[in-house]
């Protein structure tokens, strides 16, 4: 093909790409959504917070000294549809429970509790979540990323798809995911862990019980100096357990395993 024809040929694919990339734009800003926010403070006492939410993001966190309860929420919805109208979160007995606003409305809420003795629990379908000074989380996500920051008690939680960190849990940890990675950090209790398809990292605040499965991903484990009863198994992966010996007589268990990802245990 003549040089000339190349480059015309480049020019009409390019502007193809273009008209492509210019219907897709359009068609998002076809799909911006009108967005309204208010703020309730509740000055009941809460002692659990359930969320049960279909879409949009969740934050929970505590701060001392505060009031009362607050709770900001944002709605989104199509603008060839009317505001949602009514509260979308009440109040059930010492139980501020967080709903969702309909199938074409997202409800994303940021709520700050005034004590770190307040529970979490239930499930948010779709959306980031942040829980942070809370007393413990037994809870399941759908699709998007969970941060778990100074949770005080046990945790409980499923994310069928996003990313998981925690950090400075102080009883026992219990997490399992379809697809995404796992950071866990400054574990103060026992730790249980199965993640289908992604990395898994561990960090450990004290001697502390492990198991912990990575179908697809690769998984590494720091403990503190101790001894340690080891069942560490890589599949078809490597496996590197940098001196951490197995003292069948241990206490503290660590079982590992990966499936197609490499594994790694050493002293943090």
């Amino acid at each position: 093909m003549p040089e000339g024809a190349v480059v015309v040929k480049r020019l009409a694919l390019a502007s193809v790409a273009a008209v492509l990339v210019a219907g897709t734009l359009s068609s998002c800003v076809r799909l911006v959504e009108n967005s309204s926010s208010d703020t309730s403070d509740i000055t009941d006492g809460v002692a659990t917070v359930r969320i049960q939410n279909g879409a949009g993001n969740v934050r929970v966190r505590s701060a001392e000294g505060a009031s009362g309860t607050q709770v900001v929420r944002k709605l989104e919805y199509p603008k060839d549809a009317d505001k949602p109208t009514g509260a979308t979160h009440r109040l059930e007995g010492d139980v501020l429970v967080l709903d969702g606003c309909g199938s074409r409305c997202t409800a994303s809420y940021e709520v700050t509790v005034p004590s770190k003795d307040v529970k979490v629990t239930g499930e948010n379908s779709s959306g980031d979540v942040a829980l942070e000074g809370v007393a413990s989380v037994d809870a399941t996500f759908g699709s998007g990323n969970t941060t778990l920051r100074d949770v005080a008690g046990a945790v409980n939680v499923k994310n069928s798809s996003g990313d998981l960190v925690a950090s400075d849990i102080g009883g026992a940890f219990t997490g399992k995911l379809g697809s995404g990675n796992t950071r866990l950090s400054k574990m103060r209790g026992p730790v249980v862990v199965d993640d289908g398809s992604g990395d898994v990292d561990i960090e450990l605040a004290s001697p502390q019980s492990v198991n912990a499965s990575a179908g697809s991903g690769n998984l590494t484990v720091r403990v503190p100096q101790g001894s340690y009863k080891v069942d560490a198994d890589a599949g078809t992966g490597d496996k590197n357990l940098n001196g951490v010996k197995n003292d069948p007589g241990a206490s503290v268990e660590l079982v590992l395993r990966t499936d197609s990802g490499d594994l790694t245990l050493r002293t943090a």
